[in-house]
């Protein structure tokens, strides 16, 4: 009653003295006062001396205005005992009623809206400008812009109530205790302060169940209040879109914390090395990968690599076609001796024999060139871009003030999104047929049966390639009922390469000195050109790989050479098994007929499974990170931002050069002069 009074005349209340009837809690005498009654206590009352950070607007005036109540034992009945309306000061007109403190209050719907346009991604300010849109202008909202923003704040420090380590921790617990597939460790320092973290969620695991021969790792994103480097890993689905198969944060790129991420990371999946890993050229990242993913093809960005050439060898600037050959040495080459003949050239055109950068990347080679590599599938990928991307997409989700909760909230958001994609991509593949340009090619109606829309799209462009613009210059038959053609393209003229395609005329198995198929999982461009040639029907189905399918996630995807008797391969076993059921739980979940023949189906399985394991111990519980549930986790040590650290890698032509110093200006100066009069 007296705010609203309050707010017709034009000033804001505070409450002030209370009185209680004896060993209760009910009120017996509560004062309210105008909000500037009273005065400010000085500096020395509050010992603060002169180092004080910021200084509040000093409104106190001394008002007398107030309102006294006395209220009775049962606190029903309030009875005015003293009024004062007169008040020292001007008081606030019409429309300044709505910045009035007493009068500023954040309803419930606006929480909703506000809290929900925060979480998307939307700035506090535009929310708060959205608010005032709907109502009519900034005066009707209730509260003003400052309001808004502290509600924020008081929601993000919810959020971490009992400390930024310790409620990521919970948020890690609650998802455990939902997905039983969850798995998280982390990492603490001497101080019992959190120095890294990763996780993994179930449906991170099925994805690299079925997408995880190739893999996009970096660590160059470093946008937090404790600078620790975000970490994802990255692969490429059937839809040819990223997808998050585990994140970490590290606080230090050492071989000892590489490490340590990429052991927690393989125990996570059940001991499965990628085939290739993609990285930057991080020397303890180098040397942690040559230890743990010893199975693996480590595989450097060529992106950053060409970035920094220009700078490294000056004669790229120089003479466009020595840049030509290192380009060529770079991805074009088929061969090693090939790539033998291009770097000579190179070297010997721009003698660059002496050149330190070059010899030290010419050791490294295998790890670049895609002349070394055409044994081992790829994608086709050359560089970290795909990662990049997801750096892109953290960018707006996070902030250099950002705490470890945020920055986790904005990983899942953006892991969210990629989900969404892909599974808007599979009802489109599902609901929709694909169009065939040649509709009475046989290859491409088999194709178009098998791929996803995306894959399907990248057969045909390869087939149409090879059909204009490759050439099948002759054929040798020989007596173990192998077919050798030789292809080469049509535009090459007399430089054009050649390549060398083997066919089986029985089994149609074929293969080609391009490497295509074992590196790119597709078939070249100059097998489906003799295919084409010979008038194959259907092409042999071991050269549709089920990463590429419709059927890329359904079903369990072991490999054929997986030992019963082998510990390793009962772990790898465990683990698909696990990510089987976890599938067929969630595709199951909106159908209740199929949950309950899944149900019976596996309860019959399960007893016919007892009856042959009747004497033997039952199986241990897999490992889903628990070691960090009882240690006291500290908060990292803060570090101060300085600036955006997660900027792409700019080139030698973008990098701001250094002006000379006065100092050096002046000395060559003098030496002009001298060197003038001299003369």
């Amino acid at each position: 009653m007296y705010c609203d009074y309050a707010h017709k005349k034009g000033f804001s209340v505070r409450k002030a003295h209370v009185v209680y009837w004896i060993h209760t809690r009910i009120i017996k005498f509560r004062e309210y006062k105008c909000s500037k009654a009273g005065y400010k206590r000085s500096k020395e009352d509050l010992n603060d001396g002169p180092h004080v950070k910021f200084h509040k607007l000093d409104t106190r005036t001394g008002c007398l205005a107030c309102i006294h109540f006395s209220v009775d034992k049962e606190g029903k009945n309030w009875m005015v005992e003293r009024i004062v309306e007169e008040h020292n000061h001007p008081l606030a007109v019409d429309n300044e009623a709505h910045l009035l403190r007493s009068h500023r209050k954040i309803s419930r719907v606006q929480v909703g809206l506000l809290k929900n346009m925060v979480s998307s991604g939307i700035r506090t300010v535009h929310a708060y400008n959205f608010l005032a849109d709907q109502v009519g202008g900034y005066e009707n909202v209730g509260f003003c812009k400052s309001d808004a923003y502290n509600y924020v704040q008081r929601e993000k420090k919810a959020l971490i109530e009992s400390g930024d380590s310790l409620g990521l921790l919970k948020i890690f617990k609650d998802l455990q205790m939902n997905d039983s597939m969850f798995s998280y460790d982390v990492r603490t320092d001497d101080f019992n302060r959190l120095t890294s973290f990763i996780w993994m969620d179930g449906h991170s695991k099925v994805d690299y169940d079925s997408f995880g021969d190739v893999i996009i790792f970096d660590t160059t994103y470093r946008l937090n209040k404790y600078n620790l480097a975000c970490a994802p890993f990255i692969a490429v689905n059937h839809h040819w879109q990223n997808v998050f198969v585990g994140g970490a944060f590290l606080a230090e790129e050492t071989i000892d914390a590489f490490c340590w991420l990429f052991e927690t990371f393989l125990r996570f999946v059940g001991g499965k090395q990628p085939s290739t890993i993609f990285t930057d050229q991080d020397q303890a990242m180098a040397v942690a990968i040559s230890k743990v993913f010893y199975n693996s093809r480590h595989r450097l960005c060529q992106w950053h690599i060409s970035k920094k050439a220009p700078s490294k060898v000056p004669a790229f600037n120089q003479d466009p076609s020595i840049r030509g050959l290192f380009y060529q040495c770079m991805s074009k080459c088929d061969t090693d001796a090939e790539f033998d003949v291009q770097w000579t050239a190179m070297i010997s055109r721009g003698n660059l024999e002496e050149n330190r950068w070059l010899c030290d990347l010419c050791k490294i080679k295998h790890k670049w060139s895609t002349a070394y590599n055409k044994e081992i599938i790829d994608l086709g990928i050359l560089s970290t871009q795909r990662s990049e991307s997801a750096n892109n997409g953290l960018h707006g989700c996070s902030k250099a003030t950002s705490s470890l909760v945020e920055c986790y909230h904005g990983v899942d958001k953006l892991i969210s999104s990629w989900r969404r994609s892909e599974h808007e991509e599979d009802f489109k593949c599902r609901q929709g047929k694909i169009t065939i340009k040649a509709k009475n090619c046989l290859l491409l109606k088999q194709a178009s049966k098998l791929y996803t829309r995306k894959m399907y799209h990248i057969f045909e462009e390869t087939y149409t390639d090879g059909a204009l613009n490759v050439n099948i210059v002759h054929e040798v038959l020989h007596d173990d009922d192998q077919v050798h053609f030789a292809t080469t393209s049509c535009d090459g003229g007399d430089n054009a390469k050649h390549w060398v395609v083997s066919v089986n005329v029985n089994t149609l198995d074929a293969n080609c000195s391009c490497k295509g198929f074992e590196t790119r999982g597709i078939l070249c461009k100059h097998i489906l050109r003799v295919y084409n040639s010979k008038n194959v029907k259907q092409i042999p189905s071991q050269y549709f790989l089920r990463r590429f399918t419709l059927m890329a996630k359904q079903g369990l995807n072991l490999t054929k050479s997986i030992c019963l008797n082998d510990s390793q391969s009962n772990l790898v076993l465990k683990h698909h098994l696990l990510r089987f059921t976890y599938d067929l739980a969630t595709r199951i979940e909106n159908c209740q007929i199929a949950k309950e023949h899944v149900l019976s189906v596996m309860t019959e399985l399960a007893k016919s499974t007892d009856k042959i394991l009747l004497n033997e111990e039952t199986l241990k519980k897999g490992y889903r990170g628990q070691n960090a549930e009882n240690i006291e986790l500290r908060d990292p040590a803060a570090v101060r931002p300085k600036g955006v650290s997660n900027a792409r890698l700019k080139s030698h032509f973008e990098k701001p050069k250094k002006k000379p110093s006065k100092c050096f200006c002046l000395k060559f100066s003098m030496m002009f002069i001298f060197f003038f009069h001299s003369y």
